[in-house]
């Protein structure tokens, strides 16, 4: 990936833009993933079918207005996030959540290159009894996610509008099997086992979507339109509730939660391991591709190529150190610490500057901007306390989070003290 390509350190021209469909197709794509399907699953299990409809429903609905306001942003902007964020942190002060956001990113990609390899390993071995070591699956395909992600926007463009339809075709036939094991009425009436609430299930569902929102400049620079921008998280506020309930319900009629057993239980073993290679791909193809935009910030000087191999060797070797053991853990806290990141630019661009960001205003401005900093550490602080129960606004941590932000940074911004720059007009 280079800078001519991908403008990871300059607006993006008009030339370079597409229309919606495109980008949406890259968003639905990143949704139809391993830990997609296994937070739809554990969710559904946990509160049963009209719970998990309410979860998705209200945590899409959460993530959506995020996801707006954020792809506007990057549409007017043609910035990426990490650009962006230097408006609001300061030059120096956005490298230390770049840096942060690159851990996340890479670990992201630890999980799920993780996830298909146990899953590629157990569909292999029950069809074709053949019996390697899971590393050696997790490795391999995160080698061809890794060549991918380094030729840039246009390559994972392309790659959706091939792989994307057939995964969504895939995941409506899921569904449809799923129902004809099991009573509609019966299934809807079964209740959950209780083992997470409510609260706590949609702040999972915002945790694990939540990136998505944080990081949507990244492909909606690419915009044509502000239209195109809002029509494009399209693909995440329908599609990823419906890949979740595509997961959840066959957890529901089999006990299950195991995509891969899920995928057998219903006799698509063989087919499902070709979707699931290339639905893994879609998503971990995005991950270390905003992380190679992350790291960029940060290491001004080298190559695109260089900065994905060695994201994507951190990532690996994170799966050989069990970083799978804590998902549920991570989610939660991305759900409460990534959020408020978000609320934070938000009110940054549209209140404190005015949909006004140029570039070389960067150079005449304090390197560390303490507002952000304070606002970020009071939202990720209140929704925490929220997540463990000791706190709790509107009983869902990742909203608290981002409102605590939003609302903090705009006030220390029009007081000025902290902020160090440019303070709201009064």
């Amino acid at each position: 990936m280079s800078e001519q390509n991908d403008y990871a350190r300059t607006p993006v021209p008009d030339t370079a833009t597409v229309g919606w469909y495109n980008i949406a197709l890259i968003i639905l794509g990143i949704g139809i993933t391993l830990p997609v399907f296994l937070v739809g699953s554990e969710l559904t299990l946990a509160q049963g079918i009209p719970g998990a409809l309410g979860v998705f429903a209200l945590s899409g609905a959460v993530v959506g207005v995020l996801l707006a306001l954020t792809s506007l942003v990057g549409a007017r902007t043609r910035l990426s996030t990490y650009m962006i964020l230097e408006f609001c942190f300061g030059r120096t002060g956005a490298k230390l959540v770049n840096l942060i956001m690159a851990v996340v990113l890479v670990a992201w990609f630890a999980f799920t290159a993780e996830i298909l390899g146990v899953a590629v390993a157990d569909a292999l071995r029950a069809n074709f009894a053949i019996d390697l070591p899971v590393p050696l699956y997790t490795l391999s395909g995160g080698v061809l996610m890794t060549l991918t992600a380094i030729f840039g926007f246009h390559v994972m463009e392309r790659f959706s509008q091939i792989a994307v339809p057939l995964l969504a075709l895939f995941m409506l036939y899921v569904l449809y099997l799923a129902l004809q094991q099991g009573d509609v009425t019966e299934l809807l009436a079964k209740p959950g086992n209780g083992s997470m609430s409510f609260g706590v299930a949609v702040s999972t569902v915002i945790g694990t979507n939540i990136l998505m929102a944080v990081m949507a400049p990244d492909l909606t620079r690419f915009a044509r339109t502000d239209r195109d921008a809002l029509l494009s998280i399209s693909g995440l506020v329908i599609g990823y509730p419906l890949v979740m309930l595509a997961s959840g319900l066959p957890s529901l009629v089999l006990g299950e939660v195991d995509i891969m057993k899920i995928m057998m239980g219903l006799g698509l073993s063989a087919v499902a391991l070709v979707i699931l290679v290339l639905s893994t791909w879609t998503t971990n193809t995005v991950n270390l591709y905003s992380s190679i935009l992350t790291l960029s910030t940060i290491a001004t000087r080298a190559r695109g190529w260089v900065l994905g191999v060695v994201a994507a060797a951190a990532g690996l070797a994170a799966t050989l150190g069990g970083v799978m053991e804590h998902f549920f853990e991570f989610v939660i806290l991305m759900g409460v610490a990534a959020t408020p990141v978000a609320g934070i630019y938000i009110a940054d661009f549209f209140l404190i500057r005015r949909q006004s960001y140029q570039l070389a205003d960067l150079e005449r401005e304090p390197a560390i901007k303490p507002a952000a900093f304070i606002a970020w550490g009071l939202g990720t602080l209140i929704g925490y306390l929220g997540s463990a129960d000791l706190l709790t606004l509107s009983s869902i941590p990742a909203l608290d989070s981002v409102t605590v932000a939003f609302l903090a940074y705009w006030g220390l911004a029009r007081i000025g003290h902290f902020s160090r720059g440019p303070a709201l007009p009064r």
